[in-house]
């Protein structure tokens, strides 16, 4: 009786050992899937994140630049004298017309912009007065020469506004070639940062030395 009773517990033993050993064999593959869940998880929070932000520019704050300098180069990707222009030019004519900008202007644009570099130019009218092509509130229209009309649709005033030719020389003095398939950007380092001076200086200039301004209204 009593070896039939040590017999059993022996068995029972041997199974609790063996069923210990089956899910000590586990543990290694859990840990693994617990790893990558880990993973898993840490990447959709990143793409997350990622998603609830705006893009990147290539730029770096100097601590001589206006404040609206990084509004524009956060709209147009990074910082080049004919979207600072265009930016310029866009203020100055917004506070000739006295308008508060995005629903009480209406912008037309004209000269040579089919096409990057001379194309920025309008990334930095939009940013300025807050018309834009997608309200249809902005308008291009090709030309030989630089124009800037502003319109406040409250009081229908209007002005024009056209780059002054410090200005013109300035966007004219250096012409970088474009990014291989990409029609836009400077091809190097050095282009990058001679860029970026240009601009800079374009967003230092006092607003006489940027542009000239006519005002009227229709039917003048």
């Amino acid at each position: 009786m009593e070896m039939r009773e040590s017999r059993k517990e022996n068995s029972s033993m041997k199974s609790i050992f063996t069923l210990g050993l089956h899910v000590l064999s586990f543990l290694p593959a859990v840990a693994c899937a617990a790893g990558n869940a880990g993973q898993v998880g840490k990447k959709a929070s990143a793409v997350a994140e990622r998603i609830g932000q705006l893009p990147q520019p290539d730029y770096q704050r100097q601590p001589s630049d206006p404040p609206w300098l990084a509004n524009v180069v956060q709209f147009h990707g990074h910082l080049g004298p004919a979207v600072v222009a265009g930016a310029r030019m866009g203020m100055i004519g917004l506070h000739a017309v006295e308008a508060k900008g995005y629903f009480d202007v209406e912008v037309t644009c004209e000269g040579p912009m089919a096409k990057p570099p001379q194309a920025c130019f309008l990334d930095g009218v939009q940013v300025a007065t807050g018309a834009t092509m997608g309200k249809r509130s902005l308008h291009w229209v090709q030309a030989e020469q630089v124009l800037v009309r502003v319109k406040n649709t409250r009081t229908g005033r209007i002005v024009d506004v056209r780059p002054t030719p410090a200005l013109m020389d300035l966007l004219a003095a250096f012409k970088p070639q474009a990014k291989a398939g990409t029609g836009h950007g400077p091809e190097s380092k050095a282009d990058d940062e001679h860029l970026a001076a240009v601009a800079r200086k374009i967003a230092a200039m006092p607003d006489k030395d940027v542009a000239s301004v006519r005002w009227w209204r229709e039917g003048e």
